[in-house]
């Protein structure tokens, strides 16, 4: 059964076409007209007509420059109607057609495309012909169980096809906000940050409500976008609605939109939102806080100096941290400066000012506790040891002669300049180091985990001492160390050169019943300075069962050239023939790094080395040199470099596949419908 307007379509075309043949068959009877000669056409006129035998003349010399013009012209209408002309049938009559009349359907085969239709026709056809049955459909609960299964596989592409296909075009079932909501939550935690706003404007065009949920939502995806130029650009875009729409966030909503800002470089507006909650009467937590601490990490110059003003805040506030407060402190410690040491000098005035003893009576504020060291100054600091005495006589003494910026009435100990504090662990001093920072830790009844122990040995100087202290903490605090923790002891160890204590980590994982990974020998390639320590790493990866990789070959590769030992650089090129290992552009760029190095420095006639004689450090150099250049030649020819290609290369050659087939389709087509 074909429906009205398909037959009203179809009937267009066939008009249409008829029309075009008409004019073309005028054209052609014409042209038929025009091909006779002049001189027979003219001796036609005067026998018939011989009243016109004196414009004879001008009408042959009419036609002679005439005729070739209107078969110019006839080959243009040709060409211009060729493509309709291809839809006909070719067995039309067109002899006896007259290029006065209009036409008809007689004799005419109508082409099956217009009976058929386009694709749009065929879907309409099939979507009021295929209604889904009632036994098809499902409750809005089961839709939404079969979307969560989908994120639960990590099958986002099939979550939203359920959305996207089977509800609104299979089985036909308006979603509600519920179903939107929950996968735009998903869309944003996984920083899909187009798609999440791409089912939010879905959701505003099928007029479904938009919930505090569904702004949460989106403003985490902007959080976790990979782009934070976007991330914050939809997120200024989104807040900005908000306001215009009148809604009133919740708390939730705040938290989001903390995140979002602070993780995406606008630390000034996430602290706004806080001044806003508080102005609005939106209860601040530590949950809050955190989010805070989140956007104080964003900024990698003065990201700790920040912290240090929210932990006071939060402690005049009364507000309790817990185990994310400190850990991301740690993070902060961690990664982040003091910024302009001018303006920290301030801050850190201000943070001792407002302090109060244990009477409630204000302590007389400290003038210059801290000034930056410099050697050119003749600054006195008499009235600031007078100053620090009458703190003292005010408050609890003192045990320690260490900082702590984080205890109730922070102290800076023996601490006289900030110019000095550049690196992590002069940070982690400042917040009392690593006993401190547990220590505080502990009065405030949260008890640390693995990561809070991963983060501080990233922090803590790089001595031995410093680490055996850090892992009897961890056993006085009843947290077991796993492999990722010792991997990173025995890396911190091995770039300090000290390989024996890094393999003496081996030992402790095997008392703790871990099993080492491809990663541990890895960091302790890093440390092989030799070639026995090398093969002797190389023997322990066979007997466990590991193979060996670019990765850990490079890291050999890296100690061997910086020490300029020729037989060990030789060494690992060998290994990487045996072990069949494809060197990376790194490692080529390594080697060729290293083989100019060389030649400077026999030019240079600087070939002395810390491992060789004096005598025999010349002649060492040469030879080794001579041995690896002609090694490095034939070495390039047998090796197979490693193909780097961006991870997102395999969707650009996906598309431009795509691209290709659609066009090859395309001309496909249009050759069969010139057939």
């Amino acid at each position: 059964m074909i429906s009205t307007s398909r037959f009203l379509c179809s009937f267009a075309r066939s008009q249409r076409y008829l029309i075009t043949e008409a004019i073309l068959s005028s054209n052609k009877s014409q042209h038929c007209i025009n091909t006779v000669s002049p001189g027979y056409h003219a001796s036609s006129l005067s026998t018939k007509f011989p009243h016109t035998q004196d414009h004879v003349q001008d009408t042959k010399i009419h036609k002679t420059f005439s005729n070739k013009d209107k078969d110019l012209n006839y080959n243009r209408r040709q060409r211009k109607g060729t493509n309709i002309n291809n839809y006909l049938e070719k067995d039309i009559d067109f002899a006896h057609s007259d290029p006065d009349t209009f036409g008809n359907l007689k004799g005419q085969k109508i082409p099956v495309e217009v009976l058929e239709g386009d694709e749009g026709d065929k879907e309409e056809e099939m979507y009021l012909e295929h209604p889904p049955s009632a036994s098809q459909k499902l409750r809005i609960k089961q839709y939404a169980d079969l979307i969560k299964e989908f994120f639960q596989n990590k099958k986002v592409a099939d979550a939203i096809d359920v959305l996207e296909t089977r509800m609104l075009k299979v089985d036909r079932v308006k979603p509600d906000n519920y179903i939107y909501n929950l996968i735009i939550s998903e869309c944003g935690r996984l920083g899909y940050t187009k798609k999440a706003f791409q089912l939010y404007n879905q959701m505003k065009k099928r007029a479904l409500k938009v919930t505090g949920a569904t702004y949460t939502a989106l403003f985490n995806a902007c959080a976790n976008s990979p782009w934070l130029d976007d991330g914050l650009e939809r997120a200024r875009h989104l807040r900005q609605l908000m306001f215009e729409k009148g809604y009133e966030p919740n708390a939730s909503n705040y938290h989001a939109m903390i995140k979002a800002f602070g993780r995406c470089g606008d630390l000034s507006t996430a602290f706004i939102l806080v001044d806003e909650m508080a102005e609005k009467k939106v209860q601040i937590s530590d949950e809050t806080f955190n989010f805070l601490f989140q956007a104080c990490i964003t900024d990698k110059e003065a990201g700790f100096r920040h912290a240090l003003l929210l932990w006071r805040k939060m402690v005049e506030k009364g507000v309790k941290p817990d185990l994310f407060t400190y850990n991301l402190l740690l993070r902060c410690v961690r990664d982040c400066g003091l910024g302009d040491l001018d303006v920290t000098h301030d801050v850190f005035n201000r943070i001792t000012s407002g302090n109060f003893s244990q009477d409630n009576k204000p302590i007389p504020e400290r003038r210059h506790l801290l000034t930056e060291s410099n050697k050119d100054s003749g600054h006195d600091t008499g009235s600031e040891n007078v100053a620090l005495n009458e703190v003292k006589s005010l408050v609890a003494p003192v045990l320690e002669n260490r900082p702590n910026l984080l205890a109730p009435i922070p102290h800076f100990g023996n601490i006289i300049g900030l110019s000095e504090i550049t690196r992590p662990e002069d940070r982690l001093i400042l917040v009392g180091g690593c006993s401190g920072f547990l220590e505080q830790m502990k009065k405030h009844k949260v008890k640390p985990n693995i990561k809070t122990f991963t983060q501080l040995l990233d922090t803590i100087p790089s001595t031995k001492a410093a680490e055996q202290a850090l892992l009897s903490a961890m056993e006085k605090a009843d947290v077991h160390p796993d492999i990722d923790f010792y991997n990173m002891l025995i890396k911190k160890r091995s770039l300090r050169l000290d390989y024996k204590s890094a393999c003496d980590v081996l030992k402790l994982i095997q008392r703790a019943k871990l099993n080492p990974d491809i990663v541990t020998f890895g960091v302790l390639a890093l440390g092989c300075q030799t070639q026995e320590e090398a093969q002797c790493l190389l023997e322990d990866m066979k007997s466990i069962g590991f193979r060996m990789n670019v990765e850990i070959l490079g890291a050999m590769l890296r100690q061997g050239c910086g020490h300029f030992n020729f037989e060990y650089v030789l060494a690992v090129m060998e290994t990487a023939i045996e072990e069949e290992v494809r060197p990376s552009e790194r490692f080529l760029k390594l080697l060729e790094k290293f083989r100019k190095q060389c030649w400077q420095k026999i030019k240079n006639k600087d070939t002395e080395l810390p491992h060789i004689p004096k005598e025999k450090s010349r002649d060492y150099f040469k030879n080794g040199f001579q041995k690896f250049s002609v090694r490095y030649n034939s070495w390039l020819k047998e090796v197979e470099p490693e193909e780097q290609s961006h991870p997102w290369e395999q969707f650009r050659k996906k598309s431009q596949e795509d691209k290709s087939t659609a066009k090859e389709t395309k001309n496909k087509r249009r050759v069969s419908s010139k057939n």
